[in-house]
């Protein structure tokens, strides 16, 4: 791919640098940039634009240096990323950062720089969609690259999401850079865009405070104030301005007072007094400085005083809304209820519509009134906002813990709103609260019926049924323990849902009480709930007593899949495999004995099958092959019967040997084996004789 040059915009320096600091950085970066030390020269100019952000020579100092350095990296090093960067920041101080008259002096300048950068990020391959851009953006300025990033906000305003933040963030850079010209024009975009932001507004506040726009920065601060309270950076701010706006004009009357204000909020009451008592002198009609000396003295506590200055007022002007208000709330302070309530309906006459002197009247009525009279009281005097008047006053009592009537509120409240499922969880929440369980639950199946997708009340049901279950849990493993195992399973049985463990404490009191098959059930429920190796083996154990083996091996298998050290299982299984063999034999035996031959072949062929050195089982097939005649099995089966039990009770064994031998003709062979079982048989009895026999009839035969 062919590489094109990128071309280094030249820029004509337009003034003499007029600051001795200044100066000396001017005039490194200008050395710098001629003995083509870039990254020098571009540190230099920096600091001498910090110095005087409105020197264009500096700036344009500055753009030479970004735009030499990037066509180094790109012709030179083909290092499109930094390239690119040094690019950026180049446009930035081409475009954003002076006034618009220089913006138009460099258009063929901007033009090239960017085609320089576009050619950068093409080869680069750099995504320019909107939401690429600000990660870049917010990439470069973590870096420390701040001019590069202050270009790069300013790509992804296309993206509605964006644009505040890019605003705010161009803002902050320009700030940073020194240039606080036009760091309050992008902190100004930035709010009408969200105007409720106030730690954005305040950074707005504080850039018209500097520049010296106070009107503007007063007008920001006293936004703030309203939505924040007293904050005290912000009083500072003011009190410095008002101050400043007074030496100019010592006998303005609204400065004055308004400083009155503000030494009021910062808790100067003295100082206020003065600057009240001097707005007064210069404008002695201004009702409002002698009603905030009454706010002075009601919030310094002499409510009296406060009152004194609120009749001033209302000699001259008896229908002054604030007046009466702040008189009421006085004599509410000193306890004056009858007084207070009157105060505010003379208000509330004047100005129906005044939300502060709502809130009053009802803050009254709400202490003064019983749960019964407020409902009516609000019915009648709050039109559509009843219900939620009586909302928002049971929220109240709720915090309060006043329980009984936080539930007397919300059931009122929930008569007057039909479409609010938060309502009917804070009910049900404080009905849970009294331990009331029955009619909370209550309350929230009603709610679930109206409301079925509601998160908040599936949370708030989920939330009071494991505070019920916990209670209910409690009562059954007392029952439990007392040893009263049929009441305690009742109980157990109330817990919705039921889990693992209920079902468990189920089936162990029903073991308790010998009903085995009701422990069963209940343990293989709690087992398809949680699989456990545990409760398997309880229900192994249940059945081993019961004598159903094959169930027995069934459950003791599961147990030991789900946990291979279960030594209880182990052990188990070992006796089980242990009588299933026993079993097996015995009815082996027995069909022998009924000369049910395959029959008991097939059992016997089993139990070998499990246990390969039982002689019993060797013995009788061996019989059974005699049965058969088959001569050979039988002996094989004989001697492996006697190699595993040379005890008395398979002596005859030797016996049964030496008839095959003899029925073989294999004379030597049953000569030997009728020898053996003369040795050690003990009974002189017709086998012991015929042996005998046999033994002198076969000793000339081989």
């Amino acid at each position: 791919m062919k590489k094109t040059l990128l071309v280094i915009c030249s820029m004509v320096v337009l003034a003499v640098p007029a600051f001795a600091d200044f100066k000396t950085h001017y005039d490194l970066g200008q050395q710098y940039l001629a003995n083509y030390q870039y990254s020098g020269a571009i540190t230099e100019f920096k600091s001498a634009l910090r110095i005087n952000y409105m020197d264009n020579s500096a700036r344009i100092g500055l753009i030479n240096s970004y735009l030499a350095r990037g066509a180094n990296y790109a012709n030179k090093d083909k290092n499109w990323s930094k390239a690119a960067d040094d690019y950026r920041a180049a446009l930035f101080y081409l475009v954003y950062y002076p006034n618009a008259q220089s913006v138009k002096n460099s258009s063929q300048a901007i033009v090239q720089v960017n085609s320089n950068l576009s050619r950068c990020l093409a080869n680069m391959g750099f995504d320019t969609s909107a939401n690429s851009r600000f990660k870049k953006a917010k990439e470069l300025r973590a870096e420390g690259n701040f001019a590069a990033a202050g270009y790069e906000f300013n790509q992804t305003l296309s993206n509605v999401a964006n644009i505040k933040e890019s605003f705010e963030q161009t803002g902050d850079i320009m700030k940073l850079l020194g240039n606080d010209i036009k760091a309050a024009e992008y902190y100004k975009k930035a709010v009408a865009i969200a105007p409720g932001d106030i730690d954005l507004r305040l950074s707005y506040a504080k850039i018209l405070d500097k520049i010296g726009k106070e009107d503007e920065a007063v007008e920001e601060y006293n936004y703030i104030l309203s939505k924040t309270g007293d904050n005290r950076e912000i009083l500072y701010a003011l009190e410095r301005i008002y101050k400043g706006k007074l030496e100019e004009n010592p006998n303005d009357a609204t400065i004055t007072a308004n400083l009155g204000a503000i030494m009021q909020k910062e808790g100067k009451f003295d100082d206020a007094l003065k600057y009240y008592s001097k707005a007064e002198y210069i404008n002695p009609s201004d009702i409002n400085t002698r009603i905030n000396v009454g706010t002075l003295y009601q919030q310094k506590g002499d409510f009296k005083t406060a009152i004194t200055a609120y009749d001033s007022v209302l000699i001259m002007f008896p229908d002054n809304v604030n007046a009466n208000l702040y008189k009421g709330q006085a004599y509410e302070a000193l306890g004056d209820n009858d007084k207070a309530l009157n105060q505010y309906k003379k208000a509330l006459s004047l100005d129906p519509n005044n939300i502060e002197v709502k809130n009053a009247m009802l803050g009254l009525t709400q202490k003064t009134m019983s749960p019964q009279d407020f409902i009516a009281y609000v019915k009648n005097n709050s039109g559509t906002n009843a219900g939620s008047t009586l909302y928002d006053y049971a929220l109240q009592l709720h915090k309060k813990n006043k329980l009984d009537d936080a539930i007397v509120m919300y059931s009122e409240a929930i008569n007057l709103i039909q479409n609010d499922p938060e309502i009917y969880a804070n009910l049900a929440i404080a009905q849970s609260q009294k331990k009331d369980f029955n009619s909370a639950m209550n309350t929230l199946k009603v709610a679930s019926a109206k409301f079925p997708n509601n998160q908040q009340l599936k949370d708030t049901y989920k939330s009071i049924s494991v505070e019920v279950n916990d209670g209910i849990l409690d009562s059954a493993a007392n029952l439990y323990n007392s040893g009263k195992y049929e009441e305690a399973i009742k109980k157990y049985l109330e817990v919705v849902p039921q889990t693992a463990d209920t079902n468990l404490a189920i089936a162990s009191a029903y073991q308790n009480l010998k009903n085995d098959d009701m422990a069963i059930e209940y343990y293989k429920k709690a087992l398809a709930i949680k699989p456990d190796s545990a409760t398997a083996y309880y229900i192994a154990a249940l059945y081993a007593s019961k004598d159903d083996t094959q169930n027995a091996m069934k459950y003791v298998d599961n147990a030991i899949s789900l946990d291979k050290n279960n030594q209880d299982a182990l052990s188990l299984k070992k006796d089980l495999d242990a009588n299933l063999i026993a079993g097996n034999l015995q009815q082996a035996i027995e069909m022998f004995d009924g000369e049910k031959y395959d029959e008991s072949l097939a059992l016997l062929n089993k139990v070998l099958t499990s246990d390969p050195q039982n002689s019993y089982a060797l013995y009788y097939r061996g019989m059974i092959y005699d049965a058969k005649s088959n001569y050979n099995s039988a002996i094989n089966d004989y001697k492996k019967a006697l190699t595993l039990n040379s005890g008395s009770d398979l002596i005859v064994v030797n016996y049964l040997i030496a008839l095959d031998y003899d029925n073989l003709k294999q004379w030597a062979n049953a000569k030997t084996y009728y020898k053996n079982f003369i040795e050690k048989y003990e009974t002189d009895d017709e086998y012991k004789q015929y042996a005998q026999s046999r033994i002198d009839e076969l000793k000339d035969l081989k």
